[in-house]
């Protein structure tokens, strides 16, 4: 008998049993006549001892011994209930791997399970005898048996069977503790389900987390014999696993209802008649019962529970503090299949922390096995240790060994040490723009209402987010229409105070679905958010399209007879609307909106709301009319500027600019001392942009560098700043401030606005004015900081067939007429002059075209040629250009870029090596570009771009079809590309020289990175 210093903590409990049926072989001798199972017939309960469950599987084990040789996994699919618990036992008695296949699979993917696993033995119920039939004829070799129902009286009569012994082995080694003996798959809401294999080891310690938990806080009332633990989760899950197992180390019982999910009544009724102590539930179990309560009055039979856990999804703060402030003792709990059960709330019912989370897992040393890591989003990413005793078999993904979990949470501010879970990674949603929306959180605040059952915020490689309601039925009869959706716009409005600018949900972006539609979710309660938007993929392509192409000109409008002032008012309250400010707010007619807090998103519903009073709005109305003078003047005019006198305007607007920044750095900066080689610091490098992908490569190769000391930006080695640098000290204290001045080498600005449709004075702004000072800072008058700068090869492409690696002449022609590259040509003349005149170190790296990762494959899905060639393979057509490639990985650019600022660091001040082209020097054709998406498989017909762009035009499904107008104005346009000289790049930075070019090998990778993502689908 194991002594009563055995532990978890310690794993010597799990080294005493060994094996999970060696677990349940003991404590059934421990225990044998106390009650381990109560299930109900028929309304009433029934109990089994833990003798007579031993006794049931033993003889079934052996009744089944002989059916089942041959195959190293068995699989069982049935509902949860009394039967399946007994066949479970019995089966993994006979020391084979059990399957255990959820009911709610689809036969594709059952088939798909039993082919990963290699499972020849296929158990069914009667109920799903015809998709397990048909699934197990689809492949050779499966035998299937079907189980009838037990009576389970007639089982006990039975004797035990005298040849246990030479059907079941119950010697068992330390090797066993290392041997699967469960397989739990995952829920497949995105793609197949996944088997996960878990030993002996992991199963053991699953089964003792109370156990371990009482180790921890021995003052705790847990989990002891006399204890009744309600389960309503099955036992094909994790959670229905180690909750019903978890009460075999204490001796206590469970109860299994007749079916899942139960009502509020049979909960009810469960409760009371066998005087229920513990319950665990899925999350929509416990939102239910409150109106349940609330009706009923019945407060006693939850309020004898000692506590009642929740997991597999968020559980609404009003649901969770109700129970709590009526002396339910609800409790969150977190884990995954492939780390066990982890993490808990404070399971002390004195303690108000019902919902955040502590890991209970430590190592002998106390140090905790699931361990937080920051993120660039702010968040921390939880991972599990590759040396834990809770880690599934073969699961590891981290370097080094591990488990990323891809869970994302937040430290609880209130109870240190605690953490709450905000979503996934992989839910990430990564907008048209680049910019990153975490939809889970947002789906959790609008969950809040109680108006709203089920919700899906939606947006990847869009402009904007949108969300689907279901409405919950239940409350909804009690309001009307219009009620209800001024309920769901509160609740969506609650969520956008929560979220960044650019994942707002606007009113217009919001679908009530029909009352009699559902968003489909696990049966956790999670929505599954690729399925809601394929299902409802009309509902959602004309929800974006009215939005973004904007309403229809309202004929019955007089605004053609407006005065100046009384458009000027029809403005000022359009965009007060939008904005949410009072009209006062906008008494500067002068002032650019976009200072004012407009950005893309909202001024598309500026654009709609001016375009429904004013004829031929164009898209970038506002973008080429950023005041509400300029936009009066533009709305009242009788003639429309030209593009080329537009255009021709901003660059004259560039050009002045320019100018003025050189006046302005005449003034603040003096003619700077260089001695480096005397000095020899040691390189301390502030990095801008560090989220950004090319940004992110270059602090993996700087932290690679042992020569840098420190990256201002987590480990020893990098310290993130939180810099404005819009501000005097760039957000710093001024001895923060004067202490980096004086530390830092290097300064490399990546960071900058991407969005073609800003004119150059918003880049002045948001992007130049930063600049500036951060300049300032990093200026001194004796060996100022190293200063790159990543330009574009935008800010040259229009000064000639051939482009020297050489600072710009003080023409803004040179770049191409869009406010991206004008700004970077601000810069690049800015930084030219300080270079020149001032003796500053001031270094360009001009970038073209960046290709994904030639390593990992990995490629931005929202860029303009990922795009194009995922438009191609849905049209079976890719456009004839004549466009001469020089990509260039962005692994590549950033190793280049990285060699230039360290060899660069004791270099004094130089113009005629200031200038660095961060291009392919191996050039291709659009020919070899689109062979090689033929040798990996792509058909398609190439077409002039005209047809290209005219198929595309007729179907608002295709991925790139938001893209249409950049593609029809790129391919409009007889603009040729020039070629960018990289000779002196080469030589300072050889690693240039070694960059691949996008063959079939390295677009392959591409394509498999898509593919993963569920980005590309080969076609037939």
């Amino acid at each position: 008998m194991p002594s009563a210093t055995q532990s978890i903590s310690d794993q010597s409990a799990i080294d005493y049993y060994k094996a999970f049926v060696n677990f349940i072989k003991i404590q059934s001798k421990l225990y044998a006549d106390n009650v381990f199972v109560r299930y109900q017939v028929n309304k009433c309960f029934k109990t089994l001892t833990y003798s007579q469950v031993d006794h049931i599987t033993t003889n079934l084990a052996c009744e089944w011994a002989k059916q089942v040789e041959g195959s190293d996994v068995i699989s069982y699919i049935s509902d949860h209930s009394i039967d399946y618990l007994l066949t479970m036992i019995a089966l993994m008695k006979l020391r084979f791997t059990l399957l255990a296949v959820s009911p709610r699979n689809s036969e594709a993917a059952i088939v798909n399970l039993l082919e990963k696993t290699n499972s020849k033995v296929f158990f069914t119920s009667p109920k799903y005898k015809a998709i397990a039939k048909s699934a197990s004829v689809k492949i050779e070799g499966v035998s299937l048996i079907v189980v009838n129902p037990f009576d389970i009286e007639a089982l006990l009569n039975q004797p035990l069977n005298d040849r246990q012994n030479e059907f079941i082995d119950t010697s068992f080694t330390e090797k066993d503790l290392d041997k699967p003996a469960l397989i739990i798959h995952s829920s497949g809401s995105t793609n197949y389900p996944k088997p996960i294999y878990l030993t002996n080891r992991y199963v053991l310690n699953i089964c003792g987390v109370f156990k371990l938990y009482k180790e921890q806080n021995p003052h705790l009332d847990l989990v002891k014999q006399s204890d009744v633990f309600l389960i309503c989760v099955p036992l094909c899950h994790v959670f229905g696993f180690f909750c019903t197992f978890s009460v075999v180390y204490a001796g206590a019982s469970v109860v299994f209802l007749e079916k899942l999910p139960p009502s509020q009544n049979e909960i009810t009724y469960a409760l009371k008649q066998n005087n229920c102590t513990l319950m665990a539930a899925p999350p929509l179990v416990f939102e239910q019962m409150v109106p349940y309560l609330k009706e009923t009055n019945e407060f006693s039979a939850a309020q004898n529970l000692k506590f009642a856990i929740f997991a597999g999804a968020s559980l609404k703060r009003e649901t969770g503090d109700w129970l709590q402030k009526h002396n339910i003792n609800i409790r969150n709990a977190y884990g995954t299949t492939e780390m066990s059960a982890g993490m808990f709330a404070n399971l002390d019912p004195r303690c108000k922390n019902w919902y955040s989370l502590r890991p209970i897992w430590n190592d002998r040393s106390g140090q905790s096995y699931f361990i937080f890591e920051d993120t660039d989003e702010g968040y921390k990413h939880l991972y599990l240790r590759s040396d834990s005793p809770t880690l599934a078999l073969n699961v590891s993904n981290r370097e080094g060994g591990g488990y990323n979990s891809n869970d994302l949470f937040l430290e609880d501010s209130e109870y240190p040490g605690y953490f709450n879970y905000v979503g996934r990674r992989d839910d990430t949603l990564v907008m048209e723009n680049g910019e990153k929306t975490n939809p889970v959180p947002m789906e959790n605040a609008i969950r809040q209402s109680t108006i709203v059952k089920q919700v899906a915020v939606l947006g990847h490689a869009r402009q904007c987010t949108a969300a689907l309601i279901e409405i919950d039925m239940d409350y909804a009869m009690s309001y009307g229409p219009e009620e209800i959706i001024s309920l769901v716009y509160e609740a969506v409005e609650d969520a956008n105070k929560e979220c960044p600018s650019h994942s707002t949900i606007l009113p217009q972006m919001v679908k009530i679905l029909p009352f009699n539609k559902t968003l489909p979710s696990t049966d956790k309660g999670t929505v599954i958010r690729k399925k809601a938007e394929a299902m409802y993929a009309d509902l959602v392509e004309k929800m974006y399209k009215d939005f973004l192409e904007g309403p229809v000109y309202n004929s019955s409008s007089d605004s053609s007879s407006w005065s100046a002032k009384q458009t000027e008012s029809f403005l000022v309250k359009s965009i007060a609307d939008v904005l949410h400010m009072p009209e006062f707010a906008f008494n500067d007619h002068e002032r650019s909106v976009f200072d004012l807090g407009l950005n893309s998103l909202t001024a598309i519903q500026l654009r709609n709301a001016i375009a429904k009073q004013f004829k031929n709005v164009p898209q970038n109305f506002l973008f080429q009319n950023s005041t509400i003078s300029s936009m009066r003047q533009a709305l009242l005019s009788d003639s429309q500027v030209g593009a080329a006198e537009l255009a021709e305007m901003r660059y004259q607007q560039a050009q002045e600019l320019a100018k003025s920044y050189l006046e302005r750095a005449n003034k603040d900066f003096s003619v700077a001392k260089n001695d480096y080689e005397a000095e020899k610091k040691e390189k301390v490098v502030l990095l801008t942009g560090a989220t950004g992908s090319l940004g992110s490569f270059m602090l993996r190769d700087l932290l690679k560098d042992a020569t840098v000391k420190k990256g201002l930006l987590f480990n020893p080695r990098i310290e993130v700043l939180p810099m404005r640098l819009t501000e005097q000290y760039l957000g710093l204290t001024k001895e923060r401030y004067e202490q980096l001045k004086e530390k830092i080498t290097i300064v490399q600005h990546c960071a900058w606005l991407l969005d073609f449709n800003m004119t150059i004075d918003h880049y002045d702004k948001e992007c130049i004015a930063p600049f500036y000072n951060l300049l300032k800072f990093a200026y001194r008058e004796v060996n100022p900081m190293h200063v790159h700068f990543i330009s574009s090869v935008s800010a040259s492409a229009a000064l000639g067939s051939e482009i020297e690696e050489k600072p710009l002449p003080f023409d803004s022609h040179a770049a191409m007429p869009m406010g991206y590259a004008q700004s970077k040509f601000v810069c690049e003349i800015l930084l030219g002059y300080l270079m020149k005149d001032k003796n500053f170190p001031c270094y360009i790296e001009r970038v073209g075209q960046v290709s994904g990762d030639s390593e990992s494959g990995v490629w931005n899905t929202s860029e303009q040629y990922p795009l194009l060639f995922v438009a191609g393979s849905l049209m079976r057509k890719m456009p004839k250009l004549s466009t001469v490639i020089d990509w260039i990985p962005v692994n590549y650019a950033s190793s280049a870029i990285v060699d230039i600022m360290l060899r660069t660091v004791h270099f004094s001040a130089n113009i005629e090596s200031s200038v660095y082209h961060i291009v392919n020097p191996h050039h291709e054709n659009w020919t070899d570009i689109l062979n090689a998406m033929k040798s990996c498989g792509m058909k398609f017909d190439v077409v002039e771009s005209v047809e290209w762009v005219d198929t595309l035009s007729k179907d608002d499904t295709n991925p790139a079809f938001r893209l249409m107008s950049f593609y029809e104005d790129s391919f409009k346009k007889d603009f040729k590309m020039p070629i960018w000289q990289t000779k002196k790049t080469c030589k300072l930075a050889p690693i240039l020289a070694k960059s691949p070019v996008v063959d079939s090998k390295l677009f392959s990778k591409y394509l498999s990175h898509w593919q993963s993502v569920g980005f590309y689908k080969p076609s037939n």
